[in-house]
């Protein structure tokens, strides 16, 4: 409650209802290293594993240099973003439907 009537005191009734846009705010992937997320996804899964895991895309991209840290919710969330999840079976990034 404090912090609506600091905002409230420093720009009215328009600072409460609207955020202020954050100017710095560093992503935690861009474009190019979230493309490289999705070609590793996309890729032929290691030996001995049948799907790509959140965990084993963190790692990867750890390896490969593209990041030098990243969480396992950012990289679920930037699958999920792309509908590049498990769930979905016709991406062709995870497992296959068995028949």
């Amino acid at each position: 409650m404090s912090n609506v009537r600091a905002r409230y005191r420093e720009g009215g009734i328009e600072r409460v209802l609207k955020d202020k846009v954050q100017q710095k705010r560093r992503r935690a992937l861009a474009g190019a290293e979230e493309a490289v997320m999705v070609a590793i996804a996309c890729s032929p899964v290691p030996e001995g594993h049948d799907h790509w895991t959140v965990r084993m895309l963190q790692t990867k991209l750890v390896d490969m240099g593209v990041v030098e840290h990243i969480g396992r919710g950012t990289v679920h969330d930037r699958l999920k973003k792309m509908n590049l999840s498990h769930g979905s079976a016709n991406n062709g990034v995870f497992r296959k439907k068995s028949t």
